[in-house]
């Protein structure tokens, strides 16, 4: 079911404002009395919600029901993806929301491009890419995302993660223990040094992208 996202839904009286309130009322031509479904992403819960009054640039709306009601794919799988362009993460980024990724750890690679550090303003902007995708096909649950400092650090922290590069074997690859997934130049030799004792994994002969690698590995599992 479609909703809107709130962050405070569950509160008795919300007010819809600024990007929220024009997406409801001017992009989405919602009546003025119609009621709307919420969600805040942390609960199962949608908020049902009447409008007290729509003014000219916000809404006033009070709680009416509360229906548990969880949209979550069943799949657990993590990607630990090396840091790329931001704006190819950000186009692939709704369709590894879509098919239930649960969670993705990026990483510094040594082939990750320097100047492509995710700040604290570039993962606000995909948590806002993510939340505009749970809007649209419902998922109810917000996908977590982490920022680790290197590939030392990835399999440190996540020490059953399998790796997804070219010469490995093509199966037994379990993507809910994590996937660890290189940057655009793949993996140096220094680092394959490091998979030594690591279930390498590879989908074919042919060369992925980093991204192409990170939607085959999402949908090793996929279940909606």
């Amino acid at each position: 079911m479609r909703f809107v996202y709130h962050p405070q839904a569950g509160a008795p009286i919300l007010s819809l404002e600024d990007k929220t309130y024009t997406h409801v009322y001017l992009s989405r031509r919602t009546k003025a009395t119609e009621q709307l479904a919420l969600r805040n992403l942390k609960d199962s819960n949608l908020y049902f919600y009447k409008p007290l009054s729509v003014q000219k640039h916000s809404a006033k709306l009070e709680l009416v029901r509360v229906q548990a009601k969880p949209v979550s794919p069943t799949q657990t799988t993590h990607l630990i993806w090396a840091v790329i362009n931001t704006k190819n993460i950000e186009k692939v980024l709704p369709y590894l929301n879509q098919m239930g990724v649960a969670k993705i750890s990026f990483f510094m690679a040594q082939f990750s491009q320097r100047n492509e550090q995710l700040d604290t303003s570039k993962l606000e902007r995909l948590e806002r890419i993510i939340i505009a995708s749970c809007e649209q096909s419902g998922r109810s649950n917000l996908m977590h995302l982490e920022v680790l400092k290197d590939l030392t650090s990835a399999l440190e922290l996540y020490p059953q993660a399998g790796v997804l590069d070219l010469g490995g074997h093509a199966q037994g690859l379990e993507p809910q223990k994590g996937v660890i997934i290189g940057p655009e130049g793949g993996f140096s030799q220094s680092e394959r040094k490091l998979f030594k004792d690591r279930e390498v994994f590879s989908p074919s002969n042919l060369v992925l992208t980093s991204e192409g690698a990170a939607l085959f590995a999402a949908a090793l599992n996929f279940k909606a």
